[in-house]
Order: C-alpha cells, then sequence, then structure tokens
C-alpha cells in the first residue's frame, strides 16, 4: 500500500476512533486491548500491518503537536506530556478517555484559574474556611447569601478571588507551563465565572470540586488528532 493511502487511512481511523470511545473499555489495560483489537481491524481492511498503522498514527499526532507549540496552542512541557502519557498507556488512540487533549493528558492548564481553588478563594475573601463555605453550599444557600451573612459585598469577594486566580495564572505563565493564548482564554473563562459566583451553589449530593455551574478556567485546547 502507498504512503499517502496509508495516511489517509489512518487519519479516518482517527474519526471512527473518537465514535468508539464511547463504547470502549476505561481502565488502561482495557483499553490498550480494545485499541489492539482495533487497530488490528483497521490494518486489515488497509491492506497493512498494525504496526505500520501505529506508526502512522503516531507520527501524524507528533506533527499536529508540533504544529500546535509552534501556534502557540500548546507549550514544548504539554506536548511532552501527551507524548509521555501515550508511551506509558501503550496506546495512540486515547479510546475510552473521551476526546483527548492537552488537559485530559494531564497537558492543559486545568483548574488554575478555577474550580476547587476558586472556591477556597472565595471563602478566605468571605473570612470563613472552605469547609464551612462548602457546608452552607451544600444547605441550599448561593454563595451570595451566605457572603451578605457573613457583613460582606460581594463585589469585593469577586474582585478577591479574580486577584488569586490571575497570580496563579500570572506565575503558570511565568513559568511557562501555559501559553500566551492558553492564559488569555483562561482569563477570559475566569471572567465568566466570576460573573456567575453570587449565584454559586452546590447541586442535590454536593460532592463535586466546586460550586455547581463552574467548570475550571482554561479549558483543554482542542485535541491535537492524528
Amino acid at each position: 500500500m502507498s504512503r499517502k493511502k496509508l495516511i489517509a487511512g489512518a487519519a479516518t481511523l482517527a474519526v471512527l476512533a473518537g465514535g468508539a470511545s464511547a463504547v470502549a473499555a476505561t481502565t488502561t489495560t482495557d483499553r490498550k486491548a480494545e485499541e489492539q483489537a482495533f487497530l488490528a481491524d483497521a490494518a486489515k481492511r488497509l491492506g497493512v500491518s498494525s504496526a505500520q498503522l501505529t506508526s502512522a498514527l503516531t507520527a501524524a499526532q507528533d506533527a499536529r503537536l508540533a504544529a500546535a507549540v509552534k501556534a502557540g496552542e500548546l507549550t514544548q512541557a504539554q506536548a511532552d506530556a501527551i507524548k509521555a502519557r501515550r508511551a506509558a498507556d501503550g496506546t495512540v488512540l486515547a479510546l475510552g478517555r473521551g476526546p483527548g487533549g492537552p488537559g485530559g493528558h494531564g497537558g492543559g492548564p486545568g483548574g488554575r484559574g478555577g474550580g476547587r481553588e476558586l472556591l477556597a478563594d472565595a471563602a478566605k475573601a468571605i473570612g470563613i474556611t472552605e469547609d464551612a463555605l462548602k457546608t452552607q453550599l451544600r444547605d441550599g444557600k448561593t454563595l451570595a447569601a451566605v457572603v451578605k451573612a457573613e457583613g460582606k459585598t460581594l463585589a469585593d469577594v469577586q474582585a478577591a478571588v479574580k486577584k488569586a486566580a490571575v497570580a496563579r495564572l500570572d506565575a503558570d505563565l511565568k513559568a511557562k507551563t501555559i501559553t500566551q493564548a492558553q492564559y488569555d482564554e483562561a482569563v477570559e473563562h475566569l471572567n465568566e465565572h466570576i460573573s456567575r459566583l453570587g449565584d454559586a451553589k452546590f447541586g442535590p449530593g454536593g460532592k463535586g470540586g466546586g460550586p455547581r455551574g463552574e467548570r475550571p478556567s482554561g479549558t483543554a485546547t482542542p485535541a491535537p488528532t492524528p
């Protein structure tokens, strides 16, 4: 089979893998077995060996990672982390892990601007412990109600939360663990979180990592798929 046909087949396989991940096993061992079976079947249909197909997919992903680094969408450290995760798992398709990407592979900025840390920042600004804040949120109070009960203003708490979150993002940017583009995206999401902070409360069960409606700022950059 020609190299052109092999690469085309690899690209098609990557699309198919996205659908397959919805039904694939979730443990590392099961993911690897599922991927090997998937690659063997796809390679047979393409008329190549599993090794050739795996090599083509790996090369394609490496090329996309390099392009993402060049475009400032990923740091080199994040790209290297994705490769390391791939090597550790012994997989290339991320079957069963859902949409792949820097964040999903330990390479994105993650929750440095939001999530649990926003909750901790809010508690500190209010002047109570994080556990005390969680308890009141689980009881159905909004953060705005907690702030008022503690004699603080929502505007002051929002400003303090934003200051703390931006300071963490500034440190990450300085350390080059995130790119400027990721920093800008994280700050944009942070502003959205801050505007909704007063309405934040835990949903039923209240065991999540932060107030309902929040998602970690600096969401994962779209996956560099083959």
